[in-house]
């Protein structure tokens, strides 16, 4: 049997070693990128005082479920232009407390010993998992737009307060009159300055970086507006008497007036109730004084109306005050009502004047309606001013509430890289352990199948195959066979014995052997008759051969007397016979074989010859 060698075996397995290699490593390419995962996360640290309690700014608890609630999340999907489902997206986010090691051990103690831990952290991880088809991108961009909107979302809902309604907005797509279009102008300019007034007050330094301005600023922009642009509007209006329908418009003034006279009366009437409830109270108050200060007696009787005194005083006092508030507040209601009243009588003696004189008009219904058109575009223009000056100012704010500790980092869950080199080396191992099992497999298969057990060379099948594998092809050039045949093998046995004669055979064996390694194929046809074929090797080469063959048998003959090798052979060369068909070359090679064993037989010579000669 060949002799183990693993590097035999990893060459001649070479190419399936490499096969094997890449075609492992691809499975696990493809594998690890279809479990591919991509985790971005970020730290965030909640900075107000009741954080570390659980607890936000306005004093609720605090809930991080929050940060992928639907509302931020279908922001965050509408900022990116996205439309997957929200519910999807939802569960691919999730949020874990950021404990310091040492506390977390202390901790586990704690637990340990069936304590309940009393920390709480006010830093937590926030992840988003993005799939092999979204793309690290994707889960980036997902988590940034997650992150801001939540940003939005505390802030607007714990730390600031709302921002004001624009009342002008629709107005040039409703169905209002002209009179009544500035109305709303008026109240919803009015309403801002009232609320740009309180910022003013609030954060008086405050400048928006992508307006510009400052609340001060505005408020002077909105109180320009209210000054100017109304009263023209009003005006206009008046003085022409413009309206859509001056029959509906008159109807409702009247009935405005109407109401607010019924109102005034209502009022005027709890006001008139409350001031004689009031001048009792001071009479009342007035007799109490009295009683306590006039008495001369002192004791128990003196202590009881003390306390008797207090304990009504006490009363009356909160009573009173409420009666005066309130009678005050009225009073201002009437005022108030009394002057809105006055207004609209006004407006509709104006309207109803128009309409008995029909006078000539200053501006045209088109120009009125370009004058209301024209002070909603500046309304709704300056509001949008507010409204970027006021989203900026509310992430400001909650800053100083909620922080984003580290950067946003994404980092897949499998390294393909890495498995893809360790898949390399793996099937590489495997495919060398492979190669080498194999090849040894194969080197039990052939021996048993191909080897003669007793001269250990390739036997007689082994030839069978070595000439068919040449059996359709033409020989080339100098392409040599050599038929031998050991015939003192019957000899031997005869007279030494069978296992004797094996033994001398298998040293013949041995000797042909060494020299169809080097060169070409000896293979053992049974009874002693020997094959060899030397690709490659001319007539002058193949006599070289012969004749070293001739020598080491000599040298063999001398060391072991007695069980002396005796040998015939014949040899056939295909371009100096002409025979280009190894079967053809074989016959010739046994033919002139034969041709020397009897003439060496007639001769009766104990020598061998090469070629048609006996040694």
């Amino acid at each position: 049997m060949k002799q183990f060698s693993i590097l035999r075996y990893l060459k001649k397995f070479s190419l399936l070693i490499f096969l094997l290699s890449v075609i492992g490593s691809l499975v696990i390419y493809f594998y690890g990128k279809s479990q591919q995962r991509y985790v971005a996360s970020t730290v965030i640290q909640y900075t107000n005082a009741g954080a570390k309690d659980g607890y936000t700014p306005d004093g609720s608890p605090l809930n991080v479920e929050e940060i992928y609630s639907s509302t931020v999340i279908d922001a965050a999907m509408t900022d990116l232009g996205y439309h997957s489902n929200i519910d999807s997206v939802r569960s691919k986010c999730y949020v874990e407390e950021v404990i310091p090691e040492t506390q977390q051990k202390l901790n586990e103690a704690l637990v340990g010993k069936g304590e309940e831990p009393s920390y709480s952290t006010d830093t937590y991880r926030v992840y988003f998992i993005g799939d092999k088809d979204t793309g690290e991108d994707y889960a980036w961009n997902m988590l940034d737009a997650i992150i801001k909107n939540y940003y939005e979302f505390y802030a607007e809902k714990y730390v600031e307060e709302q921002l004001q309604g624009n009342g002008a907005a629709g107005l040039q797509d409703g169905n209002y009159d002209y009179l009544e279009s500035t109305q709303v102008l008026e109240n919803s300019i009015s309403d801002m300055l009232d609320y740009l007034l309180s910022k003013r007050a609030d954060h008086p330094y405050f400048r928006s970086v992508e307006t510009g301005y400052t609340y001060n600023d505005l408020y002077r922009i909105y109180d320009h507006l209210y000054s100017y642009e109304i009263p023209s509007l009003y005006a206009a209006i008046l003085a022409n008497a413009e309206t859509n329908d001056i029959d509906l418009l008159t109807s409702r003034l009247q009935k405005d007036c109407e109401d607010l006279l019924l109102h005034i009366a209502n009022c005027q009437e709890r006001a008139d109730s409350l001031k004689k409830l009031i001048d009792n109270y001071s009479v009342r108050n007035k007799e109490m004084m009295d009683y306590h200060y006039q008495s001369a007696e002192n004791g128990t009787e003196s202590i009881l109306k003390d306390v008797e005194y207090n304990h009504e005083h006490t009363s009356k006092e909160t009573t009173y005050d409420g009666l005066i508030q309130e009678y005050v507040d009225l009073n201002i209601d009437i005022r108030q009502k009394t002057i809105e009243k006055e207004h609209k009588e006004y407006l509709l003696s104006v309207f109803e004047t128009a309409r008995s004189t029909k006078g000539q008009k200053t501006f045209s219904s088109e120009e009125i309606r370009e004058k209301i058109d024209h002070c909603v575009s500046l309304a709704n223009k300056y509001y949008e001013y507010v409204e970027n000056t006021g989203h900026e100012l509310n992430r400001q704010l909650s800053a100083n509430y909620l922080a984003m500790i580290s950067s946003i980092n994404v980092q897949p869950t499998v390294n393909i890289k890495l498995y893809l080199a360790l898949a390399i080396v793996l099937f590489v191992l495997v495919g060398g352990i492979g190669a080498v099992l194999l090849g040894r497999a194969l080197d039990f298969i052939d021996y048993f199948r191909y080897v003669d057990k007793t001269v250990q060379i390739p036997n007689r099948a082994r030839c069978d195959a070595y000439i068919g594998e040449w059996a359709d092809k033409l020989l080339d050039e100098n392409f040599s066979c050599v038929a031998l045949k050991m015939d003192s093998l019957s000899t031997l046995s005869n007279e030494y014995g069978r296992a004797a004669g094996d033994e001398v055979l298998k040293n013949f064996a041995a000797i042909l052997k060494s020299y169809g390694d080097l060169y070409g194929f000896v293979g053992h046809n049974g009874s002693g008759v020997f094959y060899a074929f030397f690709p490659k090797c001319s007539s002058e080469k193949l006599d070289v051969i012969l004749k070293s063959i001739g020598r080491q048998v000599e040298k063999y003959n001398s060391m072991n007397p007695g069980y002396t090798v005796h040998y015939v052979c014949g040899k056939a060369v295909s371009s100096d016979d002409h025979v280009f068909e190894i079967r053809e070359l074989l016959r010739l090679a046994l033919h002139r074989m034969h041709s020397g064993q009897a003439a060496a037989s007639e001769e009766n010579s104990g020598q061998n010859a090469p070629a048609d000669t006996r040694n």
